[in-house]
């Protein structure tokens, strides 16, 4: 609650800073040669964040453009190949793991992004001290989407749609920035490729079959589907579609891995932990199709251009779902608001209403999997007590 009001109070300061000091418009002839943005909450939110470099890279294609954010989603703008530069700072408010910036250096940081003499702030998702240097006049010109936020809520301005995507790209389009660039991207470069292949020829995957990647895990505990569901779906998939299962996530899911693999029938590869997040990237772009919990890995996947199918309860996927073509979202319940650790509708949560059914009905329906021949039927297994065929 105390979080949360604090998110509250920087959301207002931030709005304010920006009605009493900056003006709402760039001038028609405005030319920066640097800009900064500023976007520090976590991996999926920079992710979906990524488009904004890439409408004012084309606005503006002489400028030098700088990111702000913390170190857990720092490759993702330093693989952005329209960004110039990325400047690490790890805000207590969103820091989940290790320590945050510590007060010296963020003044010395301030003193940093001064010399730097920015034109142009953009402030997608600030803290308190950013806020500070806003109202310091860091810049000299400012855009910010916690005044457009706030101004949505009081019904002065609308956002134009509910995506996070979408809203974030409203701070440039309030400015008269255009906008046609949507896509989130996190590049993968041919020496990633290779760095793939060589690693998945270690496991003997045989690319032949189809590849799928699954990632059961998610800092929120409410977020995750039920291990015994995955450990029934990647079974389908083996025996039904002869699919190679790769489950990934970092060092801390393992466990969750392990107890879905010793519920299994078939076998498995967890490389959980054994990948950086380039790496990681690298490899979904090699998968047939993504299936995971509303994470990281699963706006990482979408940004590669992985077929998604992500798993949500909790949050909003008409707001923080996967943005692509190739995505697709499975939420059996709207109004589930819980993020902390119990749900009020159950003690496993809305998670556990979607069933096994409902993704095989997806990869079906939307031929996500290669058409292969037929299974001997002495391989196909039981699903909730039903045969699927």
């Amino acid at each position: 609650m105390f979080q949360r009001a604090i998110e509250i109070l920087t959301l207002i300061a931030s709005a304010a800073v920006q009605w009493l000091f900056y003006q709402r418009r760039l001038p028609g002839d405005f030319a920066p040669e640097r800009i900064l943005v500023i976007k520090l909450d976590h991996l999926g939110d920079v992710l979906l964040a990524t488009p904004v470099f890439s409408n004012l890279r084309r606005r503006y294609p002489d400028a030098e453009l700088h990111a702000l954010t913390g170190a857990w989603s720092r490759v993702v703008l330093e693989k952005h190949p329209d960004v110039n530069n990325v400047v690490e700072y790890d805000s207590p408010a969103f820091c989940r793991t290790g320590q945050p910036t510590s007060l010296r250096k963020t003044f010395n940081l301030y003193r940093q992004l001064r010399r730097q003499k920015y034109d142009l702030m953009v402030e997608l998702r600030s803290d308190w001290w950013t806020v500070w240097f806003a109202f310091l006049r860091l810049t000299p010109k400012r855009l910010s989407r916690a005044a457009l936020q706030v101004a949505n809520k009081l019904g002065f301005a609308q956002f134009s749609g509910p995506h996070e995507t979408t809203r974030n790209l409203d701070v440039l389009r309030q400015a008269d920035i255009p906008t046609p660039l949507r896509t989130a991207i996190f590049s993968v470069t041919a020496e990633d490729k290779k760095w793939a292949s060589d690693f998945l020829a270690t496991y003997q995957i045989e690319r032949q079959h189809p590849l799928i990647a699954i990632h059961p895990g998610s800092p929120i505990a409410l977020k995750r589907w039920l291990p015994e569901r995955y450990a029934e779906l990647a079974d389908w998939l083996i025996a039904q579609k002869r699919a190679q299962i790769l489950y990934v996530g970092v060092e801390d899911e393992i466990p969750i891995i392990t107890e879905i693999q010793a519920r299994m029938r078939g076998e498995s590869i967890n490389i959980a932990g054994k990948t950086t997040l380039t790496q990681l990237a690298s490899i979904l772009h090699t998968c047939n199709v993504f299936i995971g919990n509303d994470s990281g890995p699963m706006h990482l996947a979408a940004a590669v251009g992985a077929q998604t199918i992500g798993l949500y309860g909790p949050g909003d996927p008409t707001r923080f779902g996967p943005a692509g073509e190739k995505c697709q979202t499975i939420r059996r319940r709207s109004d589930c608001p819980c993020l902390g650790e119990v749900c009020r509708f159950g003690k496993t949560g809305c998670m556990s209403e979607i069933r096994v059914t409902d993704v095989i009905q997806i990869l079906e329906a939307a031929a996500y999997l290669p058409k292969i021949g037929k299974i001997d039927p002495e391989q196909r297994i039981r699903i909730g007590g039903n045969k699927l065929t």
